[in-house]
Formats: C-alpha cells, sequence, structure tokens
C-alpha cells in the first residue's frame, strides 16, 4: 500500500489510514523520525462545519418531511466530505518540551 510523506523528515510512512484519522482531529506519529503532525486546524473547524451543517439540515429536513432523498444527500454528502479528507494538508507539530525549571 502506498505510503505519504512525513511533514517533518519527507520520508514516506503515514499510511492512508492514518490521514483519514487526521481528518477526524487525530494526532500521527511518524515512525522513522518519531515526531507529531496532523491536519492543519483552520482547515478542520472548516471541514467540521460542513459536517455538521450536512448532518443538522439534511437531518432536519428528512426528520420534517419523512423524505427519503434528505437522507440520502445526507450519506452522499458525507461520503464526499470523507474522500475529500484524504486530500487535507498535513502540518508538521513542534515537538513536546518541557516547561523551563523555576528558579524558586
Amino acid at each position: 500500500m502506498s505510503q505519504l510523506p512525513c511533514p517533518h523528515c519527507k520520508e514516506e510512512t503515514i499510511s492512508w489510514w492514518q490521514k483519514y484519522k487526521a481528518a477526524k482531529w487525530a494526532l500521527i506519529n511518524c515512525s522513522e523520525c518519531g515526531k507529531r503532525s496532523c491536519s492543519h486546524p483552520i482547515i478542520l473547524v472548516f471541514y467540521t462545519l460542513l459536517y455538521t451543517w450536512d448532518l443538522m439540515l439534511f437531518g432536519y429536513l428528512f426528520y420534517l418531511t419523512k423524505n427519503w432523498w434528505y437522507l440520502l444527500a445526507l450519506i452522499v454528502i458525507w461520503i464526499i466530505l470523507d474522500i475529500f479528507s484524504l486530500y487535507l494538508p498535513l502540518s508538521a507539530m513542534k515537538s513536546k518540551t518541557s516547561p523551563p525549571p523555576s528558579n524558586d
């Protein structure tokens, strides 16, 4: 299975499944360099709003009218958003640092 490059070391160590989970606010740890990466947070906020809009609008319309076309539209748009989520850019995260020692 093809791999995707890590934003830190540029080695192809990230799987498509990890990239899919990163679009759901999960973190990715590179197996080569050990550094963390994620999908870009600002884009994820927009993406989460699209998911919410899809669920609220078409779910509510289905609830009101019991028209199955609204439920079908909800499912189709959800699948399209999931497919497009594989193409969200990954961002390199800064490494965890311990707090500076106190002078007390």
